[in-house]
């Protein structure tokens, strides 16, 4: 991009991004409810009720309706699991076309500028909690290398932004995000069921087959 196409706060386009600030204001509202979610919490505990139901329906909605959460119950699991993160499966590829959807829906009634802004400040605010609740988490394994506190941050944070972009998509579509429909499509869109997960203090590691491994 050249340096004059650059978004610039001048009159006109900060005039422009608040009058999307009824729909933007979800993101930093949001925000504000993600750093204080129980990042990590419950890594390793048994699955319990209300955990198990989220993630069943998350299964559900993304489409693998065979598959089942298993329980990781030990950081050495966690990791053996966490080494298939990186592959393109079945999975990895619905819930990429499911961002990219929601993107574009996103876009649809708020600015790229807009929308980067308030996603960049959510990514701030969690940049400062999410390594020290990790390192919390971390506290009593055993030389665990850096890899997995890193890639522990960046699908926390890679979840956040997928709850963040299901909410704005859900109130451009019906014009406020007060509509009770409009909510109730946000909560149960499977990547805001993910963040969900996270927000129980869980880490949902990948889908591997027909088994969501849930740290």
């Amino acid at each position: 991009m050249r340096e004059q196409d650059e978004w610039q706060p001048d009159a006109e386009n900060l005039m422009a991004l608040e009058s999307e600030i009824p729909v933007l204001s979800a993101v930093r509202e949001f925000a504000e409810r993600a750093v204080r979610a129980n990042w990590f919490s419950e890594l390793g505990d048994p699955i319990d009720e209300k955990t198990a139901y989220l993630a069943r329906s998350y299964l559900d909605l993304l489409g693998f309706p065979d598959a089942d959460a298993i329980g990781v119950m030990s950081w050495d699991d966690a990791l053996d699991a966490s080494a298939s993160l990186d592959l393109n499966t079945e999975a990895w590829e619905v819930e990429e076309q499911l961002r990219a959807g929601l993107m574009e829906e996103a876009l649809a009634g708020v600015s790229e500028e807009g929308l980067g802004v308030m996603l960049a400040h959510l990514s701030a605010q969690l940049a400062d909690v999410l390594p020290e609740l990790i390192d919390e988490a971390l506290m009593m394994a055993d030389e665990l290398p850096d890899t997995i506190r890193d890639l522990a941050v960046g699908a926390a944070q890679q979840a956040a932004h997928g709850g963040a972009l299901a909410l704005v998509a859900a109130a451009v579509q019906a014009g406020n995000l007060d509509d009770m429909e409009a909510g109730e499509e946000a909560l149960n869109h499977p990547l805001m069921l993910r963040y969900r997960l996270f927000e129980l203090g869980r880490w949902p590691l990948a889908l591997t087959g027909r088994t969501l491994n849930l740290f």
